[in-house]
C-alpha cells in the first residue's frame, strides 16, 4: 500500500519575506538548537565570539541542547542590520536550528499519510491563506513510503471528509456550515464512544445534506438566540488570558490590537459586546467587500491543518467547540479593529488573525483556558457554542 503525501497550494507559494515581515519569526521566539547544529555555530569562526554571549546551554537532550537569548529588543543576536539571519548567510541552512530550518512548516503524519501545512503564526502565511486566490488547490502524491501503518479510526475520517464537505460543498454560510458540522460531531461523539456503528455517519451526513438543500439549516440557525452576555463573559475571559501570556504584548503590532478592544466600552468603562456586534455587521461586514469568504478560508485551513476533528485522545465535540471560539474571538477582533478605524484593511485582517494564532497555535495553556471559559459559562452544547456566532437577534 503506498501512502500519500497531501499538500495545499498555499504550502509551495509561501516564501520568507525576511525583513519585510511585519512580525518576525526572529524576535520573541524560543529558538531552541540541536546538539549538531549547535556545535557547527559555535565553532564557526565567524560567530566564535558572539556564540559565547548568544546561547544558553540547557542539554534537556540532544534535539534540544542550547537555546538563544534574545538581545534587548526582543531580537535574534544573529541577525544582521538588515534583519538577515547571520548563521544562515556565513554557514548555511545546516547549522540554522530545526526552529529556524522548519518554521512555519508543519507535518502532520494520520494513518500512514503526510498532511502538509503552515502555521498561520507567520503573517505571511496569513497573507496567503486568507487572500490568495489559489490557496486551496490541492496535491496528492504517492510518498514513496509504503510502511504498514495503523489506520486511524473510520469516524475520524469520515467526521473529517464530511466536515469538510459541510463547509465548502453545500454553499452554506460559514455559519450555517458550523451548525451543520456541530450536528455531525455529536454523531461522531457516538460513534466514537461504540455508541453508534460507523455507518450512523454516513446516514446523518445525508441528514445534513438533505436539510442544507432545503434551507432548513440557514432556518435553524436563524432561529437560534441572541445570547450577548455569554458573548460577553466568554470574550474577556479568553481575551484576558491572551494578553497575559502573549510573548510580544508590549509590542506595538499587539498594542494595536488590545487598544481597539479597549476602545469598545460604555459610559461605565465596561466592554460592550452590543458594540461590537454592530461594529461586524454595520462596518466590517461591508468593509470585506470581495473577501467575504475570508472565515471559510479560516476554517477550511483549520479543518485540514489539524485534520479536524483529531485533537490527542479529546473528544470531538471539543475540537469543535475550540473551532467556533477561534472564529468567535477572531471576528471580535475584525469587529474591533473596525470599531475603531471605522474600517478594515488587509493588513488589519492578516494581523487579527496572525497576532491570535501566535498564541492558539504555540501555547497549548490557551486551548485549556478556552474550554475552561466555556465550562464556566456553561457554553458546551452545539446550541450554546453557535449561540456566540449570532451578532443580533
Amino acid at each position: 500500500m503506498n501512502n500519500l503525501v497531501i499538500k495545499p497550494n498555499y504550502v509551495s507559494l509561501f516564501n520568507c519575506v525576511g525583513p519585510e515581515c511585519e512580525d518576525s519569526c526572529c524576535n520573541d521566539w524560543t529558538i531552541t538548537f540541536d546538539k549538531k547544529s549547535y556545535k557547527k555555530t559555535v565553532s564557526h569562526p565567524q560567530f566564535a565570539s558572539l556564540a559565547k554571549i548568544a546561547f544558553t546551554e540547557v542539554k534537556k537532550n540532544a534535539a534540544n541542547w542550547a537555546a538563544i537569548k534574545l538581545d534587548e529588543q526582543g531580537g535574534c543576536p544573529f541577525l544582521d542590520e538588515k534583519k538577515l539571519c547571520n548563521i544562515h548567510k556565513h554557514a548555511g541552512e545546516a547549522a540554522l536550528s530545526d526552529t529556524c530550518k522548519t518554521y512555519p512548516k508543519l507535518d502532520r503524519l494520520v494513518g500512514g499519510n503526510k498532511y502538509r501545512s503552515l502555521s498561520m503564526s507567520c503573517p505571511e502565511v496569513a497573507r496567503i491563506v486568507l487572500f490568495h486566490p489559489d490557496a486551496f488547490q490541492f496535491d496528492v502524491q504517492k510518498s514513496g513510503n509504503k510502511a504498514v501503518v495503523k489506520p486511524s479510526p473510520v469516524w475520524l475520517e469520515k467526521s473529517h471528509e464530511y466536515s469538510l464537505e459541510l463547509l465548502a460543498g453545500l454553499g452554506l454560510d460559514w455559519e450555517p456550515a458550523l451548525l451543520a458540522i456541530g450536528l455531525l460531531l455529536k454523531t461522531s461523539e457516538e460513534v466514537r464512544a461504540g455508541l453508534l456503528p460507523d455507518s450512523a455517519l454516513d446516514e446523518r451526513f445525508l441528514q445534513l445534506k438533505q436539510f442544507a438543500e432545503a434551507g432548513l439549516l440557514v432556518e435553524q440557525y436563524a432561529k437560534l438566540p441572541y445570547a450577548p452576555i455569554p458573548q460577553s463573559h466568554a470574550f474577556l475571559g479568553i481575551h484576558s488570558t491572551f494578553c497575559k501570556i502573549h510573548s510580544r504584548a508590549t509590542r506595538a503590532r499587539f498594542t494595536r490590537l488590545n487598544e481597539a478592544v479597549s476602545a469598545i466600552c460604555n459610559e461605565d468603562n465596561e466592554f460592550s459586546v452590543a458594540a461590537m456586534n454592530q461594529a461586524w455587521n454595520a462596518i466590517a461586514l461591508p468593509a470585506l467587500g470581495e473577501h467575504g469568504d475570508l472565515f471559510e478560508r479560516y476554517i477550511l485551513y483549520a479543518i485540514f491543518h489539524h485534520h479536524f476533528p483529531l485533537l490527542g485522545e479529546e473528544a470531538p465535540l471539543k475540537a469543535f467547540r475550540l473551532l467556533v471560539l477561534d472564529c468567535f474571538i477572531m471576528r471580535s477582533y475584525l469587529s474591533a479593529m473596525a470599531h475603531q478605524h471605522k474600517q478594515l484593511t488587509e493588513s488589519d485582517i492578516i494581523l487579527c488573525f496572525q497576532i491570535y494564532q501566535v498564541v492558539r497555535q504555540h501555547r497549548p495553556v490557551m486551548a485549556q483556558t478556552i474550554e475552561e471559559v466555556m465550562r464556566e459559562c456553561e457554553i458546551e452544547s452545539v446550541p450554546a457554542v453557535i449561540n456566540l456566532l449570532k451578532t443580533q437577534p
